[in-house]
């Protein structure tokens, strides 16, 4: 197997300290285990100036952004990518704030024609289409469906640069990764497989089946942390 170069845009402002990493990190150290040369960039440490839909990066200076940041620098890395990892807490039903700013400077890597297939408008794109794009996210809500809207996004985007979500590795519930011992461990050691497979042939069903089983009752959860917060917040009433 040729090397390949996985790289991962962690949006979380905790960094490496926040339940999306503890995922992450398991997906890679499954890629690097395969031979796989891994970086992971945290979007939060990096600077990112707004896209200001001025086209400049189409007819004024064609492939280059106006904004002089980070952002090329980490282009330059997508480009030269065989898998690129979006991960992100989930924010108010979708990607953080800090991703959406990321992704929405991706317009320099496309040409401004567009291409109409099925009902569906793209763009040609600078980016190989056989990149196996992944989705890794967290969230505090128990239930895989709370990911649907960000998973739709996930999928757009990926169409729209002329490729497809290869994979999504969603955990619900993601509080409970902090918790010794771990409830998700046996989930987590899918993640790993998942991070080794991206790599191979690609991610199985099995292995996508594996990640993505329950490993709480929702209703159990969201009572356990509906008494934590009461008495968070009669604690913090009484401060006041």
């Amino acid at each position: 197997m040729d090397d390949k170069y996985v790289i991962a845009f962690n949006s979380s402002p905790r960094k490496e300290k926040g339940f999306t990493a503890m995922v992450l990190e398991r997906f890679m150290a499954g890629a690097a285990s395969e031979g796989a040369e891994t970086e992971t960039v945290y979007l939060a440490g990096k600077k990112i100036a707004d896209c200001l839909g001025c086209t400049w990066c189409w007819f004024k200076t064609p492939g280059m952004c106006r904004h002089k940041d980070d952002v090329p620098a980490l282009h330059e890395k997508m480009l030269s990518a065989d898998v690129i990892i979006h991960a992100s807490p989930l924010y108010i039903c979708n990607m953080n704030g800090i991703m959406k700013r990321f992704l929405d400077r991706i317009m320099p890597l496309a040409e401004p024609y567009q291409e109409y297939h099925d009902g569906v408008c793209t763009h040609p794109h600078e980016q190989n289409p056989e990149i196996r794009h992944v989705l890794v996210s967290t969230c505090g809500f128990p239930g895989l469906r709370n990911f649907d809207p960000l998973v739709l996004a996930a999928e757009r985007m990926a169409e729209v640069g002329g490729g497809h979500l290869h994979a999504a590795v969603l955990f619900p519930s993601s509080v409970l990764l902090a918790r010794d011992p771990c409830p998700a461990e046996e989930q987590l050691d899918y993640v790993f497989r998942a991070g080794r497979e991206v790599v191979g042939e690609g991610i199985s069903e099995e292995t996508v089946r594996g990640y993505s089983r329950p490993y709480v009752e929702p209703q159990a959860y969201v009572d356990e942390l509906n008494e934590l917060f009461r008495v968070l917040r009669e604690n913090a009433l009484r401060k006041s």
